[in-house]
């Protein structure tokens, strides 16, 4: 009976698979172009940060520091919140670098949202598409037994049920790719980004001792 239920259910056709996967193609495609926005938006000049930080430290000028850091990025949101530690007079090493730990983990948790959907949607998708096969393949196999042995060579319906069947495969891997690209790019430029704010975090706090502090810029 519930054999016969299910049969029924495939006989409907993978229609609606297809079109699932094309939802979830459309989902994949914002969180690619809202995530890409937010990175270029935000985009570091890493190598002009790193320059301008070196002579601020050098010449024990905290405002100026702080004057490079006004900007959002991920780096800069981290730097300044060492360096408004400093100019509230903090002069523990370890508090000044717990403040930007506690701003580069807020940063994290900003640039890596809905970026983890890219991977759930790749892993999903060609299982959608496989599935979509499957229903197609059962609905093949249904119209051979309906047609009978004489009927069912060369049928053009049983031909093209299967046709359609592999057809979901494919469009289910053509969704995934993109998805396990586009992933591996954002973590991979993510990662550079950490880097460098570890290695600026790690300058500021070497030259931590020698910065006085001073009212902020307006």
């Amino acid at each position: 009976m519930l054999t016969q239920r299910f049969l029924q259910l495939n006989l409907l056709g993978a229609e609606w698979v297809n079109w699932l996967l094309v939802l979830l193609s459309l989902v994949g495609v914002a969180i690619t172009i809202d995530r890409v926005l937010l990175y270029v938006r935000t985009r570091e000049r890493f190598g002009a940060l790193q320059t301008g930080l070196q002579e601020a430290l050098r010449r024990n000028d905290l405002a100026a520091a702080q004057a490079l850091v006004r900007s959002d990025s991920l780096i800069r949101n981290v730097l300044r919140a060492g360096l408004d530690a400093v100019g509230r007079g903090a002069r523990d090493p370890k508090a000044v670098e717990e403040e930007m730990l506690a701003a580069l983990a807020a940063e994290r948790s900003r640039y890596d949202a809905r970026v983890a959907w890219l991977t759930t949607i790749a892993n999903i998708a060609p299982l959608v598409g496989l599935l979509g096969t499957i229903i197609g393949v059962v609905g093949a196999f249904y119209g051979l037994g309906q047609a009978g042995t004489t009927q069912s060579a060369g049928n053009p319906q049983v031909m093209s049920s299967i046709a359609e069947a592999l057809a979901s495969t494919a469009f289910g891997i053509f969704v995934a790719v993109p998805g396990v690209v586009t992933y591996n790019i954002l973590r991979a430029h993510m990662a550079g980004r950490l880097r460098e704010a570890e290695s600026l975090m790690r300058e500021l706090l070497a030259n931590l001792g020698r910065l006085e502090a001073s009212e902020e810029t307006p």
